[in-house]
């Protein structure tokens, strides 16, 4: 009895909440100070009920892992963490089996109210779940600054200002050495301030839509494509063959039209004229730009709906 009360005594000095529950029947066998002072239904004796207020053993209960620990890795210690109902708080509980004095196998319990450690580390998540999407958000409004700055509004695919500086960024590569020429393609709407005027700016944009649409498919991965202003719209594309872009550029004048839109039961159609020349050797964008432009304006001024490329006619109607 007196080394019961010596063991007992040694263990009220923790300065943490401590019990003793038997393994076998669940009963609690010691329970410093701290311990009763924190006791739901100090009267009662099984521990679920005496010490955390429960109708049935805790869903926390660590006796049967505890016992399965020891018979399969010889180990009778276990650190787990826990909410307590009873009491509102987060616990960490530090269980090991020990023989008691009375040689009775228990459940040894140091019981740490890490409430305040839970609290710091939910708002360390929320405020890092916070930033997360703040960061988010400030990575979706970039893009779209980006999109703003280099795309154009209405079809999505480069401005002129990015146009022009993707462009720069390839424009002295020794496309040669593949055996490719470097080629620039001007285009223009045939007849677009009547088709705004007449049908009114929502179909002038339907159709700005949907050249671009019908332009796209025909593009190699690293062709740029671009609207440079209102109705005109340029490429810049490498080939070996300069049949292959003429058919490209063909294809591409049929796809248009072909465009139907319909408004009001009425089918609206429209065409577009295509200009194109090959960089030489020592030519700047602009020269080679001026190039395709001036082919542009002989396929407006012979007729409109047609691809013209320097000395090679190819007419369209």
């Amino acid at each position: 009895m007196q080394e019961n009360q010596l063991f007992e005594a040694l263990l009220d000095v923790i300065p943490f909440a401590t019990y003793a529950v038997d393994v076998n029947t669940y009963e609690v066998v010691y329970a410093n100070k701290m311990m009763h002072e924190k006791m739901y239904a100090p009267r009662e004796s099984f521990c679920w009920k005496k010490v955390f207020g429960q109708e049935e053993v805790c869903s926390w209960c660590t006796i049967p892992q505890l016992k399965q620990r020891q018979k399969r890795y010889k180990s009778d210690k276990l650190v787990s963490n826990f909410f307590d109902e009873s009491t509102d708080k987060w616990l960490q509980s530090y269980d090991e089996l020990v023989k008691w004095p009375d040689g009775r196998d228990v459940k040894y319990t140091i019981c740490v109210d890490i409430s305040e450690q839970k609290e710091i580390q939910a708002s360390m998540i929320k405020t890092h779940t916070k930033l997360a999407i703040q960061t988010k958000q400030l990575q979706i409004a970039n893009e779209k600054l980006e999109f703003l700055a280099t795309k154009d509004y209405l079809t999505g695919i480069n401005n002129r200002g990015n146009f022009f500086k993707l462009t720069k960024d390839i424009w002295d590569i020794d496309f040669a050495s593949d055996g490719l020429e470097l080629y620039v393609v001007m285009m223009d709407i045939d007849h677009f301030k009547n088709l705004n005027d007449t049908y009114g700016h929502r179909i002038g944009d339907i159709a700005l839509k949907e050249f671009t649409n019908a332009v796209l498919p025909q593009l190699n991965e690293n062709d740029i494509f671009g609207r440079l202003g209102g109705e005109e719209f340029a490429i810049v594309t490498t080939d070996k063959n300069q049949e292959n872009v003429i058919n490209k550029l063909e294809k591409i004048r049929q796809n248009i039209e072909n465009i139907v839109i319909i408004e009001n039961g009425k089918n609206i159609k429209f065409t577009v004229s295509i200009g194109f020349a090959k960089k030489e050797d020592t030519e700047t964008i602009d020269m080679t730009l001026e190039k395709a432009d001036k082919m542009l304006y002989v396929a407006k001024t012979s007729g409109r709906n047609k691809l013209k490329f320097r000395t090679i006619k190819v007419d369209m109607q």
